[in-house]
């Protein structure tokens, strides 16, 4: 299957839908740096039975933000509090 059409199958499945797979090709964030915004809190996608990630929408933009905010060297923390600060949850 192209990874085009692996893409369209996973968008189709519902809010929660993407793997660890798609989400990396969505957002060109390698698998280990998304595992460290889990882990630092930043979010938290659903898990199957298995215990596969199932990355919404919100989830893959929250990535991308962090992926931007990291490369311009900010720390996890520093990430959470911008990313709370445009959410108008903090001043």
């Amino acid at each position: 299957m192209s990874s085009d059409k692996a893409v369209a199958q996973e968008q189709s499945r519902g809010p929660n839908n993407f793997t660890m797979a798609i989400a990396v090709k969505l957002t060109g964030v390698d698998p280990y740096r998304i595992r460290k915004y889990e882990e630092g809190g930043l979010l938290t996608p659903e898990r199957t039975e298995g215990h596969q990630r199932l990355f919404s929408e919100k989830d893959i933009e929250i990535i991308k933000q962090a992926a931007k905010l990291e490369d311009e060297g900010i720390n996890v923390e520093g990430i959470k509090a911008i990313l709370a600060i445009r959410r108008g949850e903090r001043k």
